[in-house]
């Protein structure tokens, strides 16, 4: 004999007392979770053989849900050592022999504020809210911004409009600041231009949200100083390079991932929010054909390397309270396959908080899109479809998609892009209800007349209909950017990867 309770059951306890009214919250919270653990007591009692009462372990439960009530899936909640993510029900559990009743717990939801939560040391359940906060930033190149002026124009702009973020380089080939990491200072890497600790200072000291942007694998000094650890060329048995004649370290090999993630964690430790992966990716372009990486170049392989990589890289971050992100190209959007470069969107969601697809309407070729042109000459059309087929893919988890957008021009291809083209791209991505958006200009000048001065405005309007926005997405011409394989500017200063 048994006796059993569903979890569901549990979220019905508590609902119905709320809604009785003849409970708080909180106490029904409380009920909930007593019946549900009472009848696992029950269950155990009643299967196993009789023996000596042991002390019940420390444990901290609650729910996590938004404002409006509604539980949050997939909030991360952790505690040290201790971590759960809740389910649709919103409720946690955190159990360990490290759990401390006098410390906070750490809780996080993609596209929400964070929180640090007081536990209650009689442990009573904890009830979480998390407000929505959507990430609107702007790039910092620091090859580029150079001087403090220069740093201090774009934290201006931040203050004085709807901005609240900044994505920032720490690596690209070289290490912007100066790391302790040995593998990169091994291989004559590090440029300490940055001043992290004074940038940082700053930035806290606005309120300005940090993302470090760090490039993983096209990175050809490593790849020069360690040949072991860089993508081979199977008929020569040398380097392998793309078009451009740069090397890249290998995706697959783990000391490459082992060292990335430990500069992502040493820049979360030096201040920064969010850790955003570029170039995280498998070669696109150069003779493909001789591409030599130790195992079968193989949809299924490729995959795995990536996310592997992200896998490692949230073991390490998220104890920390650390956020990541992965910049993907915008064709992930369009195909269900990983592109040959071991992108696939809906796999990698599961390893980071937000995904970045690259949805610049200049790198869309001409007919890919259902617009009538070229899609660069219509911003607004080219996000509101790509942002509609990321909440195809993924129609619960909107709230990781935050859309790198378009503000620059693209060599000679027309129209040239100002205040109205960028401002098109927001209202789409907002439209559509993405988690914020970020502003791509790689001589960091940015449009300041497309951005409301309004802090306060909301950016999670009600939802599209999917279904007539998905009409303009003509088969043909997705079945026909699936051939295509992206191409990028020979020049860095023209587009991110």
């Amino acid at each position: 004999m048994t006796a059993t309770i569903a979890r569901g059951d549990l979220i019905s306890v508590f609902a119905s007392a709320d809604t009785s009214r003849q409970l708080t919250r909180r106490a029904a919270l409380r009920v909930a979770l007593i019946v549900f653990a009472t009848a696992a007591v029950i269950t155990l009692a009643m299967t196993a053989a009789p023996r000596a009462v042991a002390a019940e372990p420390v444990r901290i439960e609650g729910i996590v849900h938004n404002a409006d009530g509604v539980p949050i899936h997939g909030a991360r909640v952790a505690q040290g050592d201790s971590a759960d993510v809740t389910g649709k029900d919103g409720i946690f559990t955190l159990r360990g022999g490290d759990l401390d009743l006098t410390e906070r717990v750490h809780v996080f939801a993609s596209g929400h504020t964070e929180r640090w939560v007081e536990v209650d040391e009689q442990g009573e359940p904890l009830e979480v809210t998390l407000e929505l906060r959507p990430i609107k930033a702007i790039y910092l190149n620091p090859l580029i911004s150079t001087s403090d002026a220069d740093i201090d124009r774009l934290i201006a702009l931040i203050d004085d409009t709807e901005l609240n973020a900044i994505v920032i380089d720490i690596k690209e080939e070289l290490v912007f600041y100066d790391t302790e990491i040995e593998l990169f200072r091994d291989a004559g890497t590090v440029q300490p231009i940055l001043d992290l600790s004074a940038l940082m200072d700053k930035l806290e000291a606005h309120d300005i949200y940090s993302i470090a942007r760090l490039v993983v694998f096209k990175d050809s000094i490593v790849a020069e100083r360690f040949p072991d650890l860089a993508v081979r060329n199977s008929a020569t048995g040398g380097l392998w390079r793309d078009m451009n004649g740069v090397a890249w370290v290998n995706p697959t090999d783990e000391r490459v991932w082992e060292a990335n993630s430990d500069l992502a964690v040493e820049a979360h430790r030096h201040g920064f929010d969010e850790i955003q992966y570029d170039y995280v990716r498998f070669p696109t372009d150069g003779d493909l054909s001789t591409l030599d990486y130790g195992v079968a170049n193989t949809q299924a392989n490729r995959e795995a390397a990536i996310t592997g990589f992200l896998a490692m890289s949230s073991e390490k971050l998220w104890p920390l309270g650390a956020k990541i992100s992965s910049d993907v190209f915008g064709y992930t959007l369009l195909v269900d396959d990983d592109l040959g470069i071991g992108q696939n969107f809906v796999e990698l969601a599961a390893y980071v908080d937000y995904l970045s697809p690259m949805v610049y309407p200049s790198h869309f070729p001409n007919g890919s899109l259902d617009v009538a042109g070229h899609p660069n000459a219509f911003p607004y059309e080219t996000i509101e479809i790509s942002m509609s087929l990321a909440k195809e893919k993924l129609p619960t988890r909107m709230l990781k998609v935050r859309p790198w957008l378009q503000d620059f021009t693209f060599f000679d291809l027309p129209p040239a892009y100002g205040n109205d083209e960028v401002r098109a791209q927001i209202d789409a991505a907002e439209a559509v209800g993405t988690s914020g958006w970020m502003l791509w200009d790689p001589n960091n000048e940015f449009h300041a007349g497309a951005l409301d001065p309004d802090t306060k405005r909301s950016s999670s309007p009600p939802g599209e209909e999917l279904a007539r926005i998905m009409n303009r997405v003509a088969p043909s011409a997705v079945v026909a950017t699936r051939r295509a394989r992206p191409r990028r500017s020979a020049t860095r200063s023209q587009t991110a990867d």
